[in-house]
């Protein structure tokens, strides 16, 4: 793979979510339960496409609804990550510390030599988003470059956007190359008012935005922040000290 080709797959790794499914719509006799929402918007340039999705947040449980037949559902009380297969019914279960764990073995893997590696930097910028002050952190990864103004809303649990990392899979072989960036995403407490990222390519500039336009607290469908109990459930191996199942 070229260096090029490389850093935009990079990029688009970094920094897109699919496009998400229609916002839930409560039916009348669904029930329900008051959650605050999270509404992030998403826009790509120069494709000029506009995507929002939300998070929806209620009993110390949160899920993002970009996730639909294959989700995650976050439990900050038995700080655990459930693994949802509507497809398959299956659920996995999963702990915090595991799922940490596991993400920092995969980015453990050596790295050839002359490949780039991410570098992650807090500055001094701030900004006040959504009534709470922000601060600007910065990933670097060649031309590319995100974007983060992270704050902690009070309404939204510190330690989700981590946990949102920890858990995603770093399949790649060369997962390694965003070690640094990624373990400072780990230790984030607060959450992502803006993220902004961007890649020239090809005579063109890249550009991704999230950016979160609304915080308000509504009544949800119940079943969004539950797993069925009809599912059977597949076992993960706890990871060991050193990082493998």
């Amino acid at each position: 793979m070229k260096p090029s080709a490389l850093l935009l797959a990079l990029a688009i790794l970094f920094a897109c979510n699919k496009p998400p499914a229609a916002p839930a719509v409560v039916k009348k006799t669904e029930p329900t339960v008051r959650a605050t929402v999270v509404t992030i918007q998403t826009t790509i340039q120069p494709a000029n496409k506009t995507y929002s999705h939300e998070i929806v947040i209620a009993n110390h449980r949160a899920r993002s609804t970009d996730e639909v037949d294959q989700w995650r559902l976050f439990d900050f009380a038995q700080k655990q990550v459930t693994y949802v297969d509507d497809i398959a019914h299956t659920v996995r279960v999963q702990s915090f510390a595991d799922a940490i764990a596991s993400r920092r073995a995969a980015v453990a893997r050596p790295v050839p030599d002359g490949m780039p590696r991410a570098q992650f930097a807090v500055t001094n910028a701030q900004k006040t988003l959504q009534g709470v002050a922000t601060k600007q952190s910065v990933i670097r990864l060649g031309a590319y470059q995100r974007e983060l103004w992270i704050g902690s809303h009070p309404l939204i649990p510190r330690g989700l956007f981590a946990m949102l990392q920890a858990s995603e899979p770093a399949s790649s072989p060369l997962a390694g190359i965003t070690r640094a960036a990624d373990e400072a995403l780990l230790e984030v407490q607060g959450f992502p008012l803006v993220d902004h990222a961007e890649l020239p390519y090809e005579n063109k500039k890249l550009i991704v935005d999230n950016t979160v336009v609304r915080i308000e607290q509504r009544d949800v469908p119940l079943g969004l922040l539950t797993a069925s109990g009809k599912y059977s459930e597949v076992k993960i191996a706890p990871v060991s000290s050193n990082g493998r199942h």
